[in-house]
């Protein structure tokens, strides 16, 4: 029998997160495929909890929007949820919720698997026990995330289709 789930209540589709081993390489591709214009691909030193345990990572990660869907691209580090055996993968799904507490509490009762974050954190990465991961985010990092979106927007105006940021 298969485990039942409570609809995720107040959670607005933010992005769909992918997975690369080679950022450039993918942004290339997915440039002209998705008519986006990719942005914040520098490398950034990330102080996290991952598995529980505190990380310092360094990751590389582009944001782009088409107007109809947001992106995230993150570049594939070892022994972290960000990895792949393939090119490039389907990564996570991000929602925003205005009460992201209460939502990062919804999915741990409902038998999610906090892997990015600590209990009580107003956001994450859950996995659900069939592998999904649902990323959730609050007020704060919904407007990080929107300044990239409308960056990439207004480059893909000015430069027009496939630009890549670089």
């Amino acid at each position: 029998m298969t485990a039942q789930h409570a609809p995720l209540e107040g959670l607005q589709l933010v992005h769909t997160g992918l997975v690369c081993r080679d950022i450039e390489s993918a942004k290339r591709r997915l440039s002209s495929m998705l008519n986006v214009c990719w942005v914040g691909v520098e490398r950034e030193d990330w102080s996290l909890v991952v598995f529980g345990q505190p990380v310092n990572l360094p990751l590389r990660i582009a944001h782009a929007s088409n107007g109809q869907a947001n992106f995230e691209l993150i570049e594939a580090v070892p022994d972290t949820p960000w990895v792949t055996q393939s090119a490039m993968v389907q990564h996570h799904l991000c929602f925003h919720s205005a009460d992201s507490v209460a939502a990062c509490r919804q999915l741990e009762a409902q038998g999610y698997t906090r892997v990015l974050g600590q209990s009580g954190d107003p956001q994450g990465y859950f996995q659900d026990p069939a592998g999904l991961l649902i990323e959730v985010i609050g007020d704060g990092l919904l407007a990080y995330l929107q300044n990239f979106y409308q960056q990439s927007l207004t480059a893909r105006q000015e430069n027009g289709a496939g630009y890549d940021g670089a």
